[in-house]
């Protein structure tokens, strides 16, 4: 990552139109959406959810647009677990004219960091384990509710969650899901949210993982890797880290 960082910096000075180089990223492939105006007003809208804290990972919210937009036609709700500050949620919601949807968006966050019980042996040995431990401290964490509903007050059909994964998910009353962005640090908590709601899952429906592949995150994806066989699914490794998982309709049971 050191390398990455040192060259991303090298790239924006000398040829920063040429490469797209951030997030641990840098490829010349056209990324002219940066530059796309419904983009760019969803990313905006993102960024005032972290109240100007720009994570510079403009692809991966391009990829969940993208897969939120997919999703928007399909009968269910949506559903983000590991919301944080609600940049990913919020770029979605701005970029959808939510209410106009009539589905109810749910945001559920522990707001108190990862839950320690839920590691793996492989999170431990990563430095990833030890940083999302400072991540309360630094502010990467936002470790306030309140914060986060004053943020989501724009729509009337988005709900805040606060809770552990799967304890609060009992309190999520939707019978069917189109859309699931995980994004908890951990595979043990994502599997097991994913594993909750499998039944409910619309035909077609998408779920993202953000950081599957993402460098330094090898415990998640051992544990993914180790359920999939398992749970039935395959996982699309993106070059964002994220990873994407598609529901069939031949896998699709009744609740």
């Amino acid at each position: 990552m050191i390398v990455t960082d040192y060259l991303q910096r090298f790239l924006k000075r000398v040829a920063p139109k040429r490469f797209y180089c951030e997030d641990a990223l840098i490829t010349t492939h056209n990324h002219r959406f940066v530059d796309d105006s419904r983009f760019t007003k969803a990313y905006v809208r993102g960024i005032k959810a972290t109240e100007g804290m720009d994570y510079h990972n403009r692809w991966r919210v391009h990829v969940g647009l993208w897969v939120a937009r997919a999703c928007a036609s399909l009968e269910g709700d949506f559903i983000e677990c590991g919301v944080n500050y609600g940049l990913m949620s919020s770029a979605i919601m701005e970029d959808l004219s939510w209410d106009r949807l009539q589905k109810t968006f749910w945001l559920i966050d522990s707001f108190g960091g990862l839950d320690e019980k839920q590691l793996t042996e492989a999170d431990e040995k990563s430095e990833i384990a030890e940083k999302y431990r400072r991540a309360k401290t630094t502010g990467f964490y936002n470790t306030n509710v309140e914060r986060c509903r004053q943020n989501f007050s724009q729509w009337k059909n988005a709900k805040v969650v606060q809770g552990w994964i799967p304890q609060c998910l009992k309190d999520i009353s939707s019978s069917r899901i189109a859309f699931m962005h995980l994004d908890l640090n951990s595979g043990i908590p994502e599997i097991a949210a994913f594993e909750f709601f499998s039944t409910k899952f619309s035909p077609g429906s998408l779920i993202l993982l953000d950081d599957y592949g993402y460098s330094g995150h090898d415990g998640s994806y051992q544990t993914w890797s180790e359920a999939a066989p398992r749970l039935g699914i395959d996982i699309l490794s993106l070059p964002t880290g994220q990873g994407l998982i598609h529901v069939p309709a031949r896998e699709n049971r009744q609740s």
